[in-house]
């Protein structure tokens, strides 16, 4: 048993009181909301026509909750929001998880806190433009500095550019839950955007490819770079999300769980930046490259294999937005 998941029983007996003292102060209950009436049972393409009615409810539960606390609706043109209830919260799908761990670890960048992922309760999916899938999805985390619990939503996509990188996986929101309700509409508005102009041209474009021999053996004579001791690998849990991206992508396909396959063994790591002069604090650049040596513990091939990645780190300085580029260049065995 994980040490997060001995701490979440006394967590839970502390909100359960907290919320039973606050209902009993409280007085009456909030009034109840009514809403148009809407047949979500029936299936629009049996119409010639869109019905006002469905789809006037999609979009106020999508506006409203920002995506993130949406029924599912049969909509005629197609891209709805899939929702997905995880019966076990502590057992879901192991690449949301992943996405998750990328929201938390884009906030406690922007913060300066210590969220863990502890459960996910449900997300939503919604796939455009044929490749890119979209997830909205809400969880919960523990605060590691106080062991308390809080709910947290965050959006992230993923997609393949093959003209850059063969694989991204990018935020929109990281938040800490807020509300459903009447707000002004954040979808595809200026916060949700990925500002461009606030990341270094040094980090677009094509990814970098692995070091030949000879540039290896120069690195440590380059200022913009640095290999990882074993005391930073241990400190900074999140460089093996990293690696797991970079697994995830090679495994894609694979139709069994990866998690047999973890904790990952990280072998070398190099950081190369242009923002930090100290080798120590590479590590807290907004923008960098990671050049991974990994292996599993086992393989899904079943042989014994260790792979090579790139993984680019850029954040365009809004709040919520992380951005990660990976290439699983090469593997061999070991």
């Amino acid at each position: 048993m994980t040490e997060i998941a001995k701490l979440l029983p006394n967590i839970r007996d502390k909100q359960r009181k907290h919320k039973l003292e606050s209902s009993r102060s409280s007085g009456a209950a909030a009034p109840i909301q009514s809403s148009p009436k809407v047949d979500y049972g029936r299936n629009p393409w049996d119409d010639d026509e869109d019905d006002p009615v469905i789809e006037k409810e999609y979009n106020r539960q999508f506006i409203e909750s920002d995506g993130f606390d949406v029924d599912y609706f049969y909509l005629p043109y197609g891209d709805e929001l899939v929702p997905h209830i995880v019966e076990d919260k502590y057992d879901y799908p192991y690449d949301v998880g992943l996405f998750s761990r990328l929201g938390l670890h884009c906030y406690n960048l922007d913060k300066g806190t210590s969220l863990k992922l502890a459960a996910i309760n449900k997300y939503n999916d919604e796939l455009r433009f044929t490749r890119c899938l979209y997830y909205y999805i809400t969880l919960e985390a523990i605060d590691t500095s106080n062991n308390s619990l809080c709910n947290f939503q965050t959006c992230v996509f993923k997609d393949f550019l093959p003209d850059q990188a063969s694989f991204v996986a990018q935020t929109e929101i990281s938040r800490l839950k807020v509300p459903s309700g009447p707000r002004p509409p954040t979808y595809g508005g200026p916060e949700r955007r990925w500002k461009e102009n606030g990341v270094d041209d040094s980090y677009k474009g094509k990814m970098p490819k692995w070091f030949t021999k000879d540039e290896m053996a120069a690195i440590s004579t380059k200022g913009q770079f640095y290999e990882l001791l074993e005391s930073d690998l241990q400190g900074n849990e999140w460089l093996h999300m990293y690696a797991e991206f970079a697994f995830h992508y090679k495994w894609m396909a694979h139709e069994s769980d990866l998690r047999p396959f973890l904790p990952l063994e990280i072998k070398k790591v190099i950081i190369q930046t242009k923002e930090e002069s100290q080798p120590c604090m590479k590590l807290k650049a907004n923008n960098a490259i990671f050049y991974i040596i990994f292996k599993g513990n086992g393989d899904p091939s079943g042989a014994p294999v260790e792979y090579q990645a790139v993984v680019r780190k850029t954040m365009d300085r809004s709040p919520g937005h992380i951005c990660l580029e990976v290439d699983c260049l090469a593997y061999k065995s070991c």
